[in-house]
C-alpha cells in the first residue's frame, strides 16, 4: 500500500487531524460544501456522492480535515473514479472534486496534504490520468495544467429564434423522456463518443444513476427531451439544465445517423425556447425568464452550422486541469491510438525518432514504418537538444488537443521544435474540440 495511506489517518498538529470520511459525515460535509461552495445543489450532490448509491464513489473517496478541538471539519475533498477513452482506447481516470477550507484555515497547507492522498489512492486504482474542473490557476500547484477543452458555447438571443412562417410547418418535435427511450438514449451517445478523441462512457450501472438516480435539486443532475418528426420517429435527444442562469443551458445535442440539423434546426430552436419558458432560475439571483438558449457542445459540433450565422456568438472554451502522473505509461497505453493517428497524414509508415526535452525529464519515441517501437525515459545533455522541447507541462495541452505544435512555439518562447518534429507532433496528436460529459 503507498505510504501516506498506510499513514491514515494522519496528525496534522494543532489539533488537526486528516482522515478518511465516514457516513456519519455526509450531513457535516453536505453543509460544508453548501456553505463553502456557495450554493444548496453543491450539498444535495455531496450527499448523493457519499450516501452510497452512486456507482463510482462512496463517502470513504472523501477526505476530511477535521479540528479536533472543535469536531468540525475545515477542509474536504473527494475522487471521483471513472473510465474515459483515449480514441477509443479505455483508461481509468479520477476527478478530484468539491475542494475547499474554511477561510480561517487557510494557507496551511490541507488542501496539499490532501491532494497527496488522492493522488495516492487514484494511484492504487490503476489511473492514469486525473481532472479537475475548478477555478483558474489554483490547481497547477498540485501539478496540474489547464490542457483539455471544456464548455466551449454557442448562444442565441431569444428575439433572435426563427418565427415559423406563414404556410410553414414544422419538421420536429420534442417531448420528455420516458423510460422507454434509455436504451436509445445511450445508443445514441454512444455513437456520438466514438469518433470523439476524448469520451467518457457509462456503465449501465451509470446510466440507471443518471436516469433515475440523482436526487432533485443536486448540481450534477440533467434532464432529456426525445426529439421526434412529426410522425413520432425518434431523431435524436437534448439533454439539458434543469434551471437556467442567464440562459436555457443544451449540455447535449445528438441525433442517430443519418439525420442532419439544416431543416431541423428551426423547429428545434422553437421547442427549445417552449422549454426554456418553462425552466426555472437556478438561484434567486438569476432573471425569472432566460433571455436565450445556451448550446455548451464543445467548439466544433454538428449542430453549430445550422445555427442562425450572423445573430449566434461564440463562446470560447475554459479548460479541465489535467495531471498525468505517469507520462510514459499513458503514451504506452495509448500507443495503438497514436499509430492509427498517422494512418491518412503526411507522416504515415514514418520511420526514425523523436526526442521531446521537457527541460527536467525527457521522451524518446521510435519509429518504424508507422508502428511505434518503444516510448521510453530520455535526458537531455542541454537544454537545447532534442528534436522539440516543451516547458513545464505544456505538452500536456499538445496531448489533450487543445493546442497545435505551433501554437505553443507561438505562446512560449521555450517551446520549439524542428520542422519534422512539428509535423509530426500534430500527426500522433490531433485537435480535440468537443466537450466531454463527465462522471460527477
Amino acid at each position: 500500500m503507498n505510504t501516506i495511506l498506510s499513514q491514515m489517518p494522519i496528525d496534522l498538529g494543532d489539533n488537526l487531524l486528516l482522515r478518511f470520511a465516514t457516513l456519519e459525515d455526509v450531513d457535516a460535509l453536505a453543509d460544508f460544501n453548501t456553505r463553502l461552495h456557495e450554493g444548496e445543489d453543491n450539498g444535495v450532490s455531496t450527499r448523493d456522492l457519499m450516501s452510497g448509491g452512486h456507482p463510482t464513489c462512496k463517502a470513504s473517496d472523501f477526505t476530511v480535515v477535521e479540528d479536533t478541538q472543535t469536531g468540525k471539519s475545515v477542509s474536504s475533498m473527494c475522487l471521483i473514479s471513472q473510465t474515459w477513452t483515449y480514441s477509443g482506447i479505455p483508461f481509468q481516470l479520477g476527478r478530484p472534486e468539491l475542494v475547499a477550507t474554511e477561510e480561517a484555515y487557510r494557507r496551511r497547507g490541507l488542501v496539499r496534504k490532501q491532494f497527496d492522498v488522492i493522488h495516492a489512492l487514484s494511484e492504487t486504482r490503476g489511473e492514469l490520468m486525473l481532472g479537475i474542473t475548478g477555478i483558474p490557476w489554483y490547481y497547477r500547484l498540485f501539478g496540474y495544467e489547464m490542457a483539455l477543452d471544456m464548455e466551449a458555447e454557442r448562444v442565441i438571443d431569444a428575439l433572435h429564434i426563427p418565427q415559423l412562417k406563414k404556410g410553414q410547418t414544422e419538421t420536429c418535435r420534442l417531448r420528455p423522456r420516458m423510460a422507454a427511450d434509455n436504451a436509445f438514449i445511450q445508443e445514441v451517445y454512444e455513437n456520438a463518443i466514438e469518433k470523439n478523441l476524448f469520451a467518457c462512457p457509462r456503465s449501465p450501472a451509470m446510466w440507471e444513476y443518471e436516469f433515475n438516480g440523482r436526487s432533485e435539486g443536486s448540481g450534477d443532475r440533467v434532464e432529456w427531451m426525445i426529439i421526434e418528426d412529426m410522425e413520432d420517429t425518434r431523431l435524436g435527444y437534448v439533454q439539458y439544465l434543469p434551471w437556467h442562469f442567464d440562459n436555457f443551458i443544451v449540455t447535449q445535442l445528438e441525433r442517430k445517423p443519418g439525420i442532419g440539423y439544416l431543416h431541423l434546426m428551426p423547429s428545434l430552436l422553437r421547442e427549445l425556447w417552449k422549454q426554456a419558458k418553462r425552466t426555472p432560475p437556478a438561484n434567486q439571483t438569476e432573471r425569472e425568464k432566460a433571455t436565450g438558449i445556451q448550446f455548451m457542445l464543445g467548439r466544433e459540433h454538428p449542430a453549430y452550422p445550422a445555427l442562425p450565422k450572423d445573430v449566434t456568438r461564440k463562446g470560447e472554451p475554459y479548460a479541465w486541469f489535467i495531471r498525468v502522473p505517469d507520462l510514459i505509461a499513458f503514451l504506452r497505453h495509448i500507443q495503438p491510438a497514436l499509430e492509427k493517428h498517422l494512418i491518412g497524414t503526411v507522416a504515415e509508415g514514418y520511420t526514425g525518432e523523436l526526442k521531446l526535452n521537457l527541460y527536467r525529464s525527457g521522451l524518446h519515441l521510435k519509429f518504424n514504418s508507422g508502428r511505434i517501437t518503444d516510448i521510453s525515459d530520455w535526458r537531455a545533455d542541454s537544454v537545447e537538444d532534442g528534436d522539440a522541447a516543451f516547458p513545464e507541462l505544456t505538452f500536456l495541452q499538445l496531448l489533450c488537443g487543445r493546442c497545435r505544435t505551433n501554437e505553443l512555439i507561438a505562446n512560449f518562447v521555450d517551446c520549439w521544435a524542428n520542422d519534422t518534429a512539428a509535423v509530426l507532433l500534430d500527426c500522433l496528436f490531433p485537435p480535440f474540440a468537443s466537450e466531454v460529459w463527465r462522471v460527477s
